[in-house]
């Protein structure tokens, strides 16, 4: 993934969040809407989430050093947990608000138009970034860009719901506010957890999918003079995966070929997009295959 294009991707978002949050916390202000507010913290975890994806590439592409000598990649999954964290202890919070306000039936006595346009401009806005970051998520195969657009297109479906709930709010049926606004905290929860147990899983080591191995195996085979390959194992480290395998060559190959096919095998894994380093064990085969 070219760093650059990453890093504009990530200012965009932290642009584009920005001026959001403001829209909404102005119009925060301007009501007593329990969802504008919810959807303001919202969009108060999508800026903090942009700062420290940004954070995150910028330091996950330093180059390796005597104490990180595979590189910083868990620098994003470490981030991500960061971002977990923040985003459940809003959620949290907007869920506590809604309920206590359910509970005390504190039901919003104004609303007005502002909140109304707020929520319809922030459904357009994520509606493009949504096609905005999974393009570049398939074009850099990052995962942070991706999980931004999956994010990008949750909220548009939350804001819509929330849209309804502050159009019927504003004809005198307050308490859909308030239930709208309990619902974008439990969405918010489920995000938190969503994000959480990914980057845990990453951080972890965990095992990539089988397609990726299908074809680190296809193009370990593809290399002239490897007759099998087997063993083969991978992990994340970070959000980039390290694999190691065993190719079988001809015994009778001598030393500097076999090293030279290893190497060709681990360079042939290693332009894998997904795919940071191979590690390529070979094996001396004495009846011309297996």
């Amino acid at each position: 993934m070219p760093r650059s294009a990453a890093l504009r991707a990530t200012y965009v978002a932290i642009a584009v969040n920005l001026c959001l949050l403001a829209m909404k916390a102005t119009a925060t202000n301007l009501s007593d809407s329990l969802t504008i507010f919810s959807e303001t913290l919202n969009s108060l975890s999508d800026v903090v989430s942009a700062i420290v994806i940004l954070l995150c590439v910028r330091w996950a592409w330093k180059s390796p050093d005597e104490s990180h000598p595979f590189g910083h990649r868990r620098a994003e999954p470490i981030a991500g947990l960061v971002v977990a964290i923040f985003t459940g202890i809003l959620g949290f919070e907007v869920c506590k608000t809604a309920v206590l306000d359910l509970w005390h039936r504190n039901m919003p006595h104004h609303i007005g138009p502002y909140p109304i346009v707020a929520l319809c401009i922030t459904a357009v806005v994520k509606t493009g970034m949504t096609v905005y970051f999974r393009r570049r998520g398939r074009e850099f195969n990052s995962p942070a860009l991706r999980a931004t657009a999956v994010d990008c297109r949750n909220d548009v479906v939350v804001v819509l719901q929330g849209l309804i709930a502050v159009v019927f709010a504003e004809l005198r049926l307050p308490l859909l506010d308030v239930l709208a606004a309990l619902l974008v905290g439990g969405y918010i929860l489920y995000g938190a957890h969503r994000i959480g147990m990914e980057n845990i899983d990453y951080l972890m080591g965990r095992a990539p999918e089988a397609e990726l191995l299908a074809r680190v195996r296809a193009a370990a085979a593809a290399v002239p003079h490897v007759q099998s390959v087997a063993d083969i194992r991978g992990h994340y480290v970070g959000t980039f995966v390290h694999v190691e395998l065993t190719a079988a060559v001809d015994g009778a190959l001598s030393t500097t070929q076999s090293h030279d096919v290893s190497e060709a095998v681990r360079s042939a894994v290693e332009s894998l997009p997904a795919i940071d380093r191979a590690f390529v064990h070979i094996s001396p085969e004495t009846t011309g295959g297996t």
